[in-house]
């Protein structure tokens, strides 16, 4: 295997296209006949529906159909949980409202129209009967006695309960010297990405084939479950990803429109388009991160953790999506994170309310352990009189000790610590941060603190993925893949990797991904696993092409194998580099009618799918100095430093570019975002005039260091890195500035930390 690019910092093969404006994005495919789709959303949290009347909005002029969940039957399909509880109760949604409405925007109604603003008009002719009923507008209102239940089969809206643990929590804390607790909580909020969701289907009266192109992290998947859903063979189902403008977790969903969709477009026999205003991305795309925290440690004088203990509540919304569970359970294994505790117990409660639901968001409940342990960990050190990296340095898990096996699981699997040196990692952030952090800029009268947090996170999850890698006669490749492009550069990363096994140039190699016909099983992209299991999948399918060939090459060029060498996309005789033969000459000869030895299949292709139940661990070391202006309570983060571990590096500008995109998201969780509810169950943050969004001020020029650990666990020993930014720069940001507020006595405990907030606290 050649190493010219594995770790070369190749520029993005995708920029080019996507920078001239020609991406192809779900909005942008040219579909003839096309109609649209708008939905009616309820504008009440909790309400019983008694009646729907479309009439009105049906005889519009424009208007090709309406319908309500009626037309799916007596009984309409409800969307499942695939990584459930161990004793899961029902709260599935139904493609529309069934009975009843649980949150703002859930959909009620369907129009299909001739025009998109024909669609927008007609839902106002739609006459719904709600019986308003009282909303549970809190995970506390909906624990309080006498609240109303959401859900029949979810007794006192406790959708789950669990307890995980390791040791002797208990004992611990008997034995402390110290016990330090708090309560800390983390807001509701989640990803926006520059492109909304969209879907556009198509359905082929003859064959009974359905086409969708969705803008989706999980083409593989969404077919499957629409193939279910619908009740058609799967075989008919057919999902594509054009270009996508983001997708940080929220787009790996089947949502109720990614339904409707295609059974619009099965009723009609037309193509149906429907494309998500921000209004509804923001009420109805799934939310993330609302979690209460009740931990508490045991210590010894001198900072040596005996036991965690930790009391999650998690708002789930209104109903239990597909992957919703993730969150809270990923959450609760995720606590202790890569520190020598010997005794920890996790209790977690998940509870339903009047809110959208949620679901995995960049991270996936890693966030929200990291920010809870951390912030405590810089409580517990002040209590002591530590400094805060002294504290975390003398408990965190040497580098002897990995693997280290937690004992403590999720639904995604066990917690095993595989590779790595956090004491290293911490070190050399705390170098690169210097002794002069503190300076005061020309007397500018900020008030100045330093965030540290140390994280690591469970990555490239399987159970599989796959690649196929084809070479044609004129000598390019063309790599398959199962996993989704949603802007992070994998089809660059996985040109590399195809064109050093091969030996080609980079651009000879074309990446298509997320297509299910172009290859017929794939996961996806989420859960920081692309690189790791696309790569791997590709890697390896592309070294047996090479394989092939060589035998090939043996065979026409009357050669033993062990004779024929590989160099620089050919094959040659050892010693005779003049009898040699191209990758093209030797794709055509493994073509129809070519001389291919006997019992050799036909084409210069393979077919590979990685499969691994075993998830590397990458981690690293945030550090941040915040600058507080004490008349106004405006957070300025001055410098960032990131120390990171994700294994080998395929390209270290796509990783940079992951690490600082994952921090402008936490940085805006810490300091601003918040999808905020009032008390009567309504979203009050439902535009970008009201969610506060990071922008290019907002962020410091972030200087990065790496070390590279090979895991063990994959053939190139990489580990993802693609939620790292964003699980570790939420609980970093917020440390520096509850560093900043020592002087005024008070705990930072919350989040978001905006301005109004920081100045009510000094």
């Amino acid at each position: 295997m050649g190493v010219k690019l594995l770790g070369a910092r190749v520029k993005r093969s995708e920029d080019p296209r996507l920078l001239r404006g020609q991406g192809a994005f779900v909005d942008d495919l040219p579909i003839t006949g096309l109609v649209h789709m708008a939905i009616l959303r309820s504008p009440h949290p909790h309400a019983r529906i008694r009646n729907v009347d479309v009439e009105r909005a049906r005889a519009l002029r424009g208007v090709v159909d309406v319908f309500t969940v009626d037309a799916f039957g007596a009984t309409p399909p409800l969307f499942p949980v695939l990584l459930p509880p161990a004793d899961p109760k029902p709260a599935l949604q139904a493609p529309l409202a069934y009975g009843h409405v649980r949150h703002v925007g859930e959909g009620v109604a369907v129009v299909i129209s001739e025009d998109r603003s024909i669609a927008d008009d007609a839902l106002e002719l739609i006459d719904v009967d709600y019986e308003v009923l009282e909303p549970v507008a809190s995970a506390d209102a909906a624990l309080a006695d006498g609240a109303p239940t959401l859900h029949s089969g979810v007794p006192g809206n406790r959708y789950a309960e669990w307890t995980i643990s390791v040791g002797d929590a208990a004992a611990a804390f008997h034995e402390a010297e110290v016990i330090v607790r708090e309560r800390i909580s983390m807001q509701r909020y989640s990803g926006i990405p520059i492109e909304t969701r969209g879907v556009l289907a198509s359905h082929d009266p003859l064959t009974g084939d359905l086409v969708i192109w969705a803008s989706t992290q999980w083409a593989h998947t969404a077919r499957s479950l629409t193939a279910a859903l619908l009740g058609i063979p799967e075989q008919h189902v057919r999902v594509i990803t054009p270009d996508i403008g983001g997708g940080f977790g929220v787009k790996v969903e089947l949502y109720p429109e990614d339904l409707l969709v295609p059974f619009a477009a099965r009723r009609l026999g037309r193509p149906v388009k429907w494309i998500e205003g921000r209004r509804e991305h923001l009420m109805t795309t799934v939310h993330a991160r609302q979690q209460e925290h009740d931990i508490e440690l045991a210590l010894r004088r001198d900072g040596t953790i005996l036991g965690l203990r930790d009391h999650i509540l998690t708002d789930m919304g209104a109903y239990v999506r597909a992957l919703g569970f993730i969150n809270p359970s990923l959450a609760s294994a995720s606590v202790p994170g890569p520190y020598r505790i010997p005794n920890v117990q996790i209790d977690s409660l998940a509870v339903l309310t009047n809110k959208t639901p949620i679901s995995p968001y960049r991270g996936a409940g890693q966030p929200e352990a990291t920010f809870a342990r951390e912030r405590l960990f810089d409580i517990a050190a002040r209590e002591l009189g530590m400094d805060p990296a002294e504290f975390r340095r003398n408990n965190l898990l040497p580098p002897e000790a990995l693997p280290y096996e937690v004992g403590l699981a999720s639904v995604e699997g066990g917690v095993v610590y595989d590779s790595g040196n956090y004491p290293r990692a911490l070190d050399l952030a705390v170098q690169a941060l210097g002794d002069d952090w503190r300076r005061t800029a020309d007397g500018d009268g900020r008030i100045r603190g330093l965030g540290l947090a140390v994280y690591a996170q469970i990555s490239g999850n399987g159970p599989f993925e796959s690649a196929e890698v084809r070479v044609d006669g004129a000598g390019n490749v063309t790599v398959v893949s199962g996993v989704a492009a949603i802007g992070q550069g994998i089809g660059t990363t996985l040109a590399q990797l195809a064109a050093d096994e091969l030996g080609v140039a980079f651009e000879d190699v074309q990446v298509v991904c997320g297509d299910t016909a172009r290859i017929p099983f794939g996961v996806g992209t989420f859960a920081s696993r692309a690189a790791v299991m696309g790569g791997t999948s590709t890697a390896v399918a592309a070294g047996m092409v090479r394989d092939k060939a060589v035998r090939l090459a043996a065979h026409l060029l009357e050669a033993s194998v062990e004779d024929v060498e590989w160099v620089d996309g050919q094959a040659q005789v050892r010693g005779a580099p003049t009898r040699s033969l191209s990758l093209a000459q030797l794709a055509q000869a493994a073509g129809p009618g070519g001389n291919r030895p006997a019992g050799m299949e036909l084409s210069l292709e393979a077919r590979y799918y990685f499969e691994t139940h075993a998830s590397p661990y990458s981690y690293g070391v945030h550090a941040a100095v915040a600058a507080v202006d004490p008349e106004t309570g405006h957070v300025r983060i001055e410098r960032y430093i990131v120390v990171n571990d994700a294994g080998r590096l395929i390209n270290p500008t796509i990783v940079e570019g992951q690490i600082v995109g994952g921090i402008a998201q936490g940085l805006g969780g810490a300091l601003m975002e918040n999808l905020a509810y009032d008390a009567d169950g309504q979203l009050v943050a439902s535009s970008l005039l009201d969610y506060a969004l990071p922008t290019a001020r907002d962020l410091p020029h972030v200087e990065i260091t790496h070390l590279e650990t090979p895991t063990d666990l994959n053939p190139l020993g990489l580990k993802g890195l693609g939620e790292g930014g964003a699980i570790a720069s939420h609980a970093a940001v917020a440390n520096a500035v509850a560093d900043a507020l020592v002087q005024s006595g008070q705990r930072v405990t919350a989040t978001p930390l905006t301005g109004s907030r920081v100045w009510g606290l000094l």
